[in-house]
């Protein structure tokens, strides 16, 4: 005897739909937090981009590498497989339990992965306008700055003071970027003779070195003397090393500054050191 097939009646199978959990109301909560959360991380993807194209500290940035581009692709790729499975989702399907838990998936990444491209944005926004970080290469300035350490600089003024430390940028060099004190400023005539230098007919007051030690010279120069006049907005830099014998003991190479590249343009000075890490190993 055959069995008599378990066939439900309609009014059955609505009864049992009518029963199911509604995830209506919260799949839309989802839903809504994550179109309203995608086009701000697009938004800081797009405006890090821009501020990048035309920072001209860019160089310094720490987040304009490789590694963080890939990151942002990645994100705007998830972005829009986001955009693309919710417009192929019917109102209808809202109702689900899966498509909840999708939404609820979907809004926990994009909540989780957006701090990445606000931090990017903010770091890029600080280091095209207002400071930017730089670890120190070389012994040029010994011994008020050494090779492991680093210095954080402002470049939100072009106004600079006798004695400033500075970053500056010299595109003939291998390494262009160079630290040195300013000493000549604009209109200045500065005169390096006997070791020493005269700013404006004045011995300069150079309480940062020991002079007993350090030993102002002419490079390229036959003669004991050598004479720069300090045009408008232009600077005379050196470094404090400036023939190699700053820190006792030690023998380097002759600072590389105006005795060698000339007055520098203030348009390749990047910012004035305002902050200096002793220890930039502790950062590595």
């Amino acid at each position: 005897m055959e069995e008599k097939e378990n066939i439900m009646e309609p009014e059955e199978i609505i009864e049992e739909i009518d029963q199911e959990e509604d995830y209506t109301a919260d799949t839309l909560k989802e839903r809504k937090s994550l179109l309203f959360r995608m086009p701000l991380v697009l938004t800081a993807i797009i405006l890090y981009f821009i501020i990048s194209l035309f920072d001209n500290n860019v160089d310094f940035n720490p987040v304009h590498t490789t590694l963080f581009f890939t990151i942002l692709v990645v994100i705007v790729v998830f972005c829009i497989f986001a955009y693309t499975i919710d417009t192929q989702t019917r109102p209808e399907e809202y109702r689900k339990e899966n498509v909840y838990k999708r939404y609820k998936k979907t809004n926990d990444a994009v909540d989780f992965v957006s701090v990445i491209p606000y931090i990017m944005l903010l770091l890029s926004i600080v280091n095209a306008f207002m400071f930017s970080f730089s670890p120190i290469s070389g012994t040029s300035m010994e011994p008020n700055f050494h090779d492991d350490e680093a210095v954080i600089f402002s470049h939100m003024t072009k106004s600079f003071e006798r004695y400033d430390v500075v970053i500056l940028y010299e595109e003939s060099l291998s390494e262009p970027y160079l630290i040195k004190r300013i000493i000549g400023l604009p209109g200045d005539t500065v005169k390096i003779e006997n070791g020493v230098v005269y700013v404006n007919g004045e011995l300069l007051q150079e309480d940062y070195i020991d002079r007993t030690q350090v030993s102002t010279t002419c490079v390229g120069s036959q003669t004991a003397s050598c004479t720069y006049v300090v045009s408008e907005g232009h600077y005379f830099v050196l470094g404090d090393n400036r023939d190699g014998h700053a820190v006792s003991g030690q023998v380097s190479g002759h600072s590389i500054d105006s005795r060698t590249l000339g007055i520098i343009d203030e348009e390749n000075i990047k910012g004035k050191v305002v902050f200096t890490f002793k220890d930039y190993n502790i950062l590595n």
